[in-house]
């Protein structure tokens, strides 16, 4: 157990600190992240001032954020600690290639919603959605940024975590990966799932990758359809795929 919840074997105070430390960081990135889509001129949502959702956040939130953050901070140390003992994974300059970057970083972003959707859609069948994924879903319209993205049952969390985990994996045996690679990969991450619990109209397309708030405001707002976060191909083979609905 030492092994996954302190892979690293630090002591009680660096592990603390190092649980501040990215906390802190993530909160940042959070407010840069917003900041830099103000700065852009992204417009708001046409739902914005038209529909309302979980206006505040309540004890069982702020509990469930604090466990998740902690999970965070667990997975954290798991995929350093594989970032800085495999094989697979590169750690020096002359480790850095075309193809353990920009095409590893695809794939990772391609395997996690192979991985996520199914477990998604899994979700939201009768057994599970009750105890487990309905929690998340009392936000019909998000706002918030990491918060509601964050506000997930912790069961969630780590078959969240777990997706990532395999995407990772998966792709450090395809193509290899670099430690930068893995850092960036989780700074977009983080960054385009705050997005997609928030206000603004942000959407890109590459390579099949398909990213768009709006997708994703309408799984919370019509909680059988898209499915997927990246890569709505997914919901549009499993027949899932909504597009998006302004409220007359």
């Amino acid at each position: 157990m030492s092994s996954i919840l302190n892979p690293f074997s630090l002591s009680p105070g660096a592990w603390v600190a190092g649980y501040v430390a990215k906390t802190v960081a993530l909160g940042i990135w959070d407010q840069a992240v917003n900041a830099m889509v103000i700065r852009s001129g992204a417009a708001k949502l046409p739902t914005t001032g038209k529909l309302k959702g979980l206006a505040q956040l309540e004890t069982l939130d702020y509990v469930y954020l604090g466990i998740n953050s902690i999970i965070e901070y667990i997975f954290m140390l798991g995929i350093m600690s594989y970032a800085f003992t495999s094989t697979n994974v590169g750690r020096t300059t002359e480790d850095l290639k075309i193809v353990n970057t920009i095409p590893a970083i695809y794939l990772i972003f391609l395997f996690d919603d192979f991985f996520y959707t199914p477990a998604h859609l899994l979700m939201h069948t009768k057994a599970l959605y009750k105890y487990v994924h309905k929690h998340h879903h009392r936000q019909n319209l998000p706002f918030r940024g990491y918060p509601d993205a964050g506000n997930e049952h912790p069961v969630e969390q780590v078959i969240g975590m777990s997706c990532v985990w395999g995407a990772l994996y998966l792709t450090a045996s395809i193509t290899g990966l670099h430690a930068i690679t893995i850092l960036v990969y989780f700074g977009i991450y983080a960054a385009l799932a705050m997005l997609n619990h928030t206000r603004y109209d942000v959407t890109f397309s590459w390579l099949g990758f398909q990213y768009s708030v709006r997708c994703h405001e309408m799984h919370h707002r019509f909680p059988r359809c898209n499915y997927a976060q990246y890569f709505m191909l997914w919901d549009k083979l499993l027949g899932t795929y909504r597009d998006y609905e302004v409220p007359k």
